[in-house]
């Protein structure tokens, strides 16, 4: 019945949300409201060079349905109002092979896959000029909270925020997120952190953003947040580009970032500084960049449910985020849009150093991706794509691996 359960859960959320759009119809004209549909299919496989590690991964099937109405006109002189609904579901394709691949939910005591999960939220969202507030089911690509599209079902949070345009230049926004939905559990959970085999637990995230465009080439970005009883960090970024003068189609973008995590608690220590420098030179359908990363102290510090930080210089498969450890990052982008129009590629070679083994041996990893993405042009698959990542990893003491994952992506909206 668990699984009948979800299924007519999803049917029932999507009525919900067409019904909701129906009704905002008679306020406003179709064309201002709109769905998504997004079918998934992904294929994920870890293969380690190792006789007593399992293999990871899965073949699963994702439908998801996203619905984000139009602000409408309220009694209330200048404020709008609107709603947002999301219902994400996803059924495994593969046989169970009984181990946590961090794409579908995992029953640790009876070491079984879920042969299915369902995700689902809603929000409401207010506007008063340049000031917008929203309440329930947030998408947050922020530090710390980052929507994760790296795996099947998309990582989403609950809590409210108030994000305010002060001018062209200046925007604020703070906001308190009390529960996280990671990509492979189902519902919201309160954040926690284990370190040393205990896991400790949050009430809430508090943070604020501050972004302020300092001149037409350079952005800066200041973000705090303050995770309860665990961690408090902040990050410091500047975004720079210069069209260089030869030629308009020369263009360096300069990236730095600066993270500081220290913990908020009585319970653990950490105290770990993040700071890295991405150079990225772009060329017509090149772009070549030369990146360093190096961790400061303790090992940067992430909540529980594989919240990645897509926020640092460069976010791979493995984050190099060990104790001490440095890493150099090369990447290399090419768009073949002159000879097969939607086909692109990125190659990445990633080299980290400086950090030791839990017995004090000096130690060093290094990953490589290759990465394809085809959007397909022809006017009957548009909406379309297929994407291919390739990542070999390998460390001196540990165990190496090899991962493929393809995504089968449809998007259509209306």
């Amino acid at each position: 019945m668990r699984k009948m359960n979800k299924k007519n859960s999803v049917f029932i959320f999507s009525a919900l949300s067409l019904a909701i759009a129906m009704q905002h119809s008679a306020w406003a004209d179709d064309d201002n409201d709109h769905f998504k549909v997004v079918l998934k299919n992904a294929y994920i496989d870890r293969n380690y060079d190792s006789n007593t590690v399992k293999d990871t991964g899965s073949w699963s099937q994702g439908a998801s349905l996203f619905y984000d109405s139009n602000y409408h006109a309220t009694p209330i002189d200048q404020l709008q109002i609107g709603v947002e609904a999301t219902a994400q579901y996803a059924v495994r394709l593969s046989q169970d092979k009984h181990v946590a691949d961090t794409v579908l939910p995992f029953d640790s005591s009876t070491q079984k896959q879920a042969a299915d999960y369902l995700k689902y939220g809603g929000t409401l969202k207010l506007k008063y000029q340049n000031t917008e507030v929203k309440m329930g089911e947030l998408w947050l690509d922020l530090p710390v909270t980052t929507v994760d599209r790296s795996r099947q079902l998309l990582t989403s949070y609950w809590g409210a925020n108030l994000h305010s345009q002060i001018n062209d230049d200046l925007s604020v926004e703070v906001g308190r997120v009390t529960r996280v939905s990671p990509r492979n559990q189902e519902s919201f959970h309160h954040f926690s952190y284990t370190t040393g085999g205990t896991t400790y637990g949050s009430d809430g995230l508090n943070y604020l953003d501050v972004r302020y465009r300092v001149s037409p080439n350079l952005k800066a970005e200041y973000y705090y947040g303050n995770l309860e009883n665990l961690f408090n960090k902040h990050y410091l970024g500047l975004d720079h580009s210069w069209k260089l003068p030869t030629t308009t189609d020369l263009i360096l973008n300069s990236k730095l970032k600066y993270f500081n995590s220290k913990d908020d608690n009585s319970h653990f220590k950490i105290d770990s500084q993040n700071i890295g420098l991405l150079e990225t030179l772009k060329y017509q359908n090149h772009a070549v960049s030369l990146g360093y990363q190096q961790i400061i102290g303790d090992a940067y510090p992430l909540p529980d449910g594989y919240l990645p930080e897509t926020y640092f210089i460069n976010w791979n498969v493995t984050g190099f985020f060990k104790a001490k450890e440095k890493s150099w990052h090369f990447v290399y982008c090419y768009d073949f849009k002159d000879y097969v129009p939607g086909l692109s590629m990125v190659l990445k070679h990633v080299y980290g150093y400086g950090f030791e083994t839990t017995d004090h041996r000096k130690n060093n990893e290094q990953e490589s991706n290759v990465i394809l993405n085809y959007n397909f042009q022809q006017k009957a698959l548009q909406g379309l794509s297929i994407q291919y990542l390739y990542a070999p990893y390998r460390i001196h003491y540990g165990t190496d691996f090899d991962e493929n994952r393809i995504f089968l992506t449809y998007v259509k909206k209306f």
